[in-house]
């Protein structure tokens, strides 16, 4: 299995870090958060990070001053950098990205515009778009050709769905899916089949299923599953009045 890219995250914070930590994770970052920049630094030359999120405005160093370090740093120079802060200081927000940061956020964050700047981090080797996914342990209704059946949903994504199965489609076979929305409406969504693995394979921790990929979307589709997906991905994490993590809509 391939190694997950690292991410050092650094905010005086405690349940900042906590919370972004968990967002990181379910984004397949493999996350190492402190609480100083001083100490990111550190930890960052040891680590040779794939990206380093930092707050613009801490104690004792200051996201511009460790930013300014990490310019100047040989071995950090090309280190890709996002700023948080809790602040509106234009004149800050300017000087970093000014600084060569990849963006610059202000607190809550705003999870699609904080997964945009992940993917402008490049953190992945494949270099293949990575969209959102979330656990989905619903149970839906596929359709093809010759039949419709109710099957387990595992995973969820806004361009993608994988199913259990115990006896997998055929790759390549056409397919619409009926997903259950929290609203009660039922989402129906074209695809195609793109993996498939059945019991009799040899990928033994893989358990049944296929993978389908959504190729017939209308705007009212791609909207829906933006939403769900998004609503997925960050349920369970809770944040503060004080301190909050994820911007509301």
């Amino acid at each position: 299995m391939d190694e997950r890219p690292i991410a050092v995250i650094v905010d005086d914070s405690k349940p900042f870090l906590m919370y972004l930590s968990l967002l990181l994770n379910r984004m397949n970052l493999e996350v190492l958060p402190v609480t100083n920049a001083p100490e990111a630094l550190e930890v960052s030359r040891v680590t040779q990070p794939h990206l380093v999120i930092m707050d613009l405005v801490m104690p004792e160093m200051d996201g511009l001053e460790a930013l300014r370090a990490i310019r100047k740093d040989k071995e950090l120079a090309g280190l890709s950098v996002i700023m948080v802060s809790g602040y509106r200081q234009k004149h800050l927000q300017w000087e970093a990205l000014s600084l060569g940061c990849v963006d610059v956020m202000e607190k809550p964050i705003d999870l699609r515009r904080l997964h945009k700047a992940v993917q402008g981090c490049n953190p992945y080797p494949s270099g293949r778009r990575r969209y959102l996914r979330a656990p989905f342990e619903e149970q839906v209704i596929v359709h093809n050709r010759n039949e419709s059946i109710k099957v387990a949903s595992v995973t969820l994504s806004e361009r993608g769905i994988f199913l259990h199965m115990k006896d997998p489609l055929p790759k390549r076979t056409s397919v619409d899916v009926e997903i259950p929305l929290p609203s009660g409406e039922i989402l129906r969504v074209g695809g195609s089949v793109i993996y498939a693995k059945g019991t009799n394979d040899h990928t033994e921790e893989i358990f049944p299923g296929v993978a389908v990929k959504f190729d017939r979307l209308s705007n009212h589709a791609k909207k829906s599953l933006s939403e769900l997906v998004e609503e997925l991905f960050v349920a369970g994490i809770e944040t503060t009045d004080t301190d909050p993590l994820v911007k509301s809509d």
